[in-house]
């Protein structure tokens, strides 16, 4: 693990810190947590425009003197959602909050900093668009009201799914929170174009090594090889469960590792999301102890 690594992981939890503090601050007891709920606790200070962009961007946070204006893109309220929005532009909002929330961010647009339109949950390699992601997951899903419902049993996809409804996200937030947040081994990651784009590991799993998955490389697994040779395309919704070794998806060198894997298709990212776990009499050593 190299030490800017570190920084940077450093970075994105800080940033779900403040999160998670001005969530109890404003002493929400229960989930879930709306985004505009923390707008309306800044009077003034900040404009919430949504409106359909387009592909023009996710959200954008602009500073016009004496406020700021968080414009949010509601193309995604087309998709089926239960509540006023889709999660997906809730966490948008929370992310572009995590703009106006993070000193550094908040300062460069005082200062007269260019803003620019964010694609949030996730994707960017942009530390500061990460932080700002970060900041959305502590806001939406903060430790003090998910530990419980996270840590209640060993992690599985049936789980993760009722922590979603319950807390009103995607299950793309969920998982990515579920894997921050839990104390059993299990890691997440997203597959676009048959290659594990982008994921996390737990805790557990960074205590013997594994510190990030196998970002970039293709996919190696047998069953999810087998599911992406059913539909190239990730044209359809599809739930399926496979066995594999943690090495088909994490960045580390033991092989003895078996792994159940969780895969979810999400049709309108044309991308595959795959939650793995292990036990974890197979993870630890005595040495580990």
């Amino acid at each position: 693990m190299t030490t800017s690594w570190n920084l940077e992981q450093t970075r994105r939890d800080a940033a779900a810190d403040l999160a998670e503090r001005i969530v109890k601050d404003l002493r929400i007891a229960a989930p879930p947590v709306s985004p505009f709920r923390i707008i309306r606790s800044e009077k003034r200070r900040i404009r919430a425009i949504g409106e359909d962009f387009g592909n023009a961007f996710d959200g954008r946070l602009e500073y016009q003197h004496p406020r700021f204006l968080l414009f949010y893109n509601t193309k995604y309220d087309a998709w089926p959602h239960r509540g006023e929005h889709h999660p997906k532009v809730n966490f948008t909002i929370a992310h572009e909050l995590g703009h106006f929330f993070l000193d550094a961010h908040r300062k460069y647009l005082k200062r007269g900093g260019k803003p620019h339109g964010s694609e949030t949950e996730f994707v960017s390699d942009n530390l500061s668009e990460q932080e700002a992601d970060s900041f959305a997951a502590g806001l939406l899903i903060p430790r003090f009201l998910a530990d419980k419902v996270v840590n209640n049993a060993p992690p599985t996809l049936k789980a993760l799914q009722a922590g979603r409804d319950l807390f009103d996200v995607s299950l793309t937030s969920m998982m990515v929170r579920w894997v921050q947040l839990c104390d059993y081994p299990c890691a997440m990651c997203s597959v676009h174009e048959g290659a594990i784009d982008w994921g996390f590991t737990s805790d557990a799993f960074k205590r013997v090594g594994a510190y990030r998955v196998n970002r970039g490389s293709k996919v190696t697994s047998r069953s999810a090889c087998k599911l992406l040779d059913a539909d190239r395309s990730l044209s359809r919704y599809r739930e399926e469960e496979g066995w594999g070794r943690a090495e088909h998806w994490l960045d580390f060198d033991r092989g003895d590792i078996g792994v159940v894997e969780y895969f979810v298709v999400v049709p309108s990212l044309k991308s595959l999301l795959v939650f793995i776990t292990a036990e974890e009499d197979d993870v630890f050593t005595e040495s580990d102890s």
